[in-house]
């Protein structure tokens, strides 16, 4: 299991919106979707782009770049050009602290 780092509070990322952090060297994005919190890795699989750019429908995020679209719950791919999924992280909430794996 790897270390927790507490990255916001439950409030600082409404509904529907998401939020990037710089962890240890890695750009991790932040989404809150139905009141829970996912992150995965801020950089498109397909060329690298930041995903903070793009758009969050739902539990889908588009890239604004070449319009790619994973699913932020999994990091699957759900529409090209990428074939790699997201890499993500495990968040924990915790007395509305958010917390991310590393």
């Amino acid at each position: 299991m790897g270390r927790f780092v507490k990255v916001a509070k439950t409030s600082e990322i409404p509904e529907g919106r998401s939020k990037v952090f710089t962890l240890e060297e890695k750009r991790v994005l932040v989404v809150n979707f139905q009141g829970s919190f996912y992150a995965v890795e801020d950089r498109c699989s397909h060329l690298g782009y930041s995903l903070y750019l793009g758009n969050v429908e739902g539990k889908v995020i588009t890239c604004g770049f070449h319009y790619a679209k994973f699913d932020i719950t999994t990091g699957e791919v759900l529409a090209p050009p990428a074939e790699k999924p997201l890499k993500t992280f495990q968040v924990a909430v915790k007395n509305s602290d958010i917390w991310v794996e590393l």
